[in-house]
């Protein structure tokens, strides 16, 4: 195997030429077999670039240009990627290569990948790893916890050390790791229980013989390795911090997560809020997998087809009063589609706010007055519009007045139900997301039908009447 090492601060690629346009040309040059020139090509990129040409080659091509990557470029190239496609990357090497890759990764990278092994194919790529003893610690947490994302990889200086002694230390604990990340540093003492920090320039300014524990900063904003994702990263942004320490609960240092962990933390997060109130599975991508994206959709729109059916048979309550007055069944879509429109608004509000730690349970009261404000205004405008168009459409004074209530009604309706819903679902410790636009819409469907058809045939003979 020829084996070619790249540097992460190669030159970039041409600005103006895609990565698709890229994958195309190192496609056809390694079909043509002319490995060197594919290999240049794909040297040139950096290591983030590389990742995403990596997973847009078909894979007869991937298996062929991994065959000339290092277990060092190819570390490089899995930090970049997120786990699905670093899933599928693992299934094209054989264990004794994953083992050199995973050695090259990052510890808290290697741990989300050997989690998504089977048993056997864990135990045979750690049984190859050199540095498995700083990778299964973290397996025994939580993807989602802090725990699961923090790395092991840090810098702690102990309480007691000299500032000569502690720039020694930093001097050649930042030769196995990147300096550029070291910029503030934790202080440990001799129970290596987390007790402080200082930035680099405070150490550098210092005096020589001054003592660590002398011109550190002890109010340290920390959480337990149990501490969930979500919140890992709303301290982060709270604070402004790069680096959050995570500890046991004697206060041990264990590890720290990164902010470009939580970068992607967040993303993932917000993707995964957006799929669920669609109805979309997590695994869903655009120009993934078929059968992955029948797997995510299809069982949400069956639900949504049952969901649908509720609001038809609503409708067939009141055939008898479509029938006489045919005009009713105009509205029908619209009364329901503004409906819905409001209540995924104030849905998608409430659920980010609550993502965002900016409201909670004792909100709700609040959220309900304003929600209902807000559809006595929005429903008593378009309700008028609504009416007003139904009278100029049909000339009758009747069924635009039913038009206009009917709007009014559901309007205030979806406001409430957008807040009711996902708080409700948080009360029974439920993914607030969890489908949440379905529901409001079948409920928005429903009720707005049923005030709807229930005025106008309270009012049928006035209609009659009027026309």
């Amino acid at each position: 195997m020829i084996g070619f090492i790249f540097s992460d601060i190669s030159v970039p690629a041409d600005t103006n030429v895609s990565l698709q346009e890229i994958s195309g040309d190192i496609s056809r040059e390694i079909e043509n077999e002319h490995f060197e020139t594919a290999i240049s090509k794909f040297a040139s990129l950096r290591s983030v670039d590389q990742a995403d040409v990596l997973v847009k080659l078909n894979r007869s091509v991937r298996i062929k240009l991994l065959s000339f990557l290092t277990p060092k470029n190819m570390g490089l190239i899995v930090n970049r990627l997120d786990r699905d496609d670093v899933a599928l990357i693992s299934q094209e090497v054989n264990h004794e290569q994953l083992s050199l890759i995973l050695d090259e990764a990052r510890p808290d990278i290697a741990a989300d990948i050997l989690r998504d092994l089977s048993v056997n194919e864990r135990a045979e790529t750690l049984s190859g790893m050199r540095g498995s003893d700083d990778v299964v610690p973290l397996m025994d947490y939580e993807d989602r916890d802090a725990g699961g994302l923090m790395t092991p990889e840090f810098i702690a200086l102990g309480s007691t050390m000299t500032v000569t002694q502690a720039m020694d230390f930093v001097r050649n604990a930042s030769s196995s790791m990147d300096v550029a990340e070291v910029t503030y540093i934790l202080v440990v003492n001799s129970q290596e229980a987390l007790v402080g920090g200082l930035n680099v320039s405070k150490l550098v300014v210092s005096e020589p013989h001054k003592i660590i524990a002398e011109i550190m900063h002890t109010e340290i904003i920390s959480v337990n390795a149990g501490t969930d994702r979500e919140e890992c990263a709303r301290i982060m942004e709270r604070y402004n911090l790069l680096a959050l320490p995570v500890v046991d609960d004697q206060g041990k240092l264990e590890g720290i997560v990164k902010i470009e962990d939580m970068i992607y933390v967040v993303q993932e997060e917000a993707t995964e809020d957006m799929y669920k109130m669609v109805g979309v599975g997590e695994e869903a991508k655009l120009l993934g997998p078929f059968w992955n994206s029948v797997r995510g959709r299809l069982p949400w729109l069956c639900i949504n087809l049952a969901t649908a059916g509720i609001a038809a048979l609503v409708i067939t309550l009141f055939q008898e009063t479509i029938q006489q007055v045919v005009a009713l069944a105009v509205f029908l879509p619209v009364i329901a589609g503004q409906g819905a429109i409001v209540g995924t608004q104030t849905l998608t509000l409430v659920v980010r706010s609550m993502a965002l730690g900016e409201i909670d349970k004792s909100d709700a009261r609040m959220l309900l007055i304003k929600e209902l404000l807000l559809g006595l205004a929005h429903g008593a405008a378009l309700g008028l519009i609504a009416g007003l168009i139904a009278f100029l459409w049909h000339g009758n004074q009747y069924l635009a007045l039913v038009v206009g209530i009917a709007m009014l009604g559901n309007l205030i309706i979806a406001g409430i139900s957008g807040v009711i819903l996902p708080l409700g679902l948080k009360k029974l410790k439920v993914d607030p997301a969890l489908s949440s636009a379905v529901v409001v819409t079948t409920v928005t469907d429903v009720v707005g039908f049923l005030i709807y058809l229930g005025l106008a045939t309270m009012a049928l003979s006035y209609i009659i009447g009027a026309n």
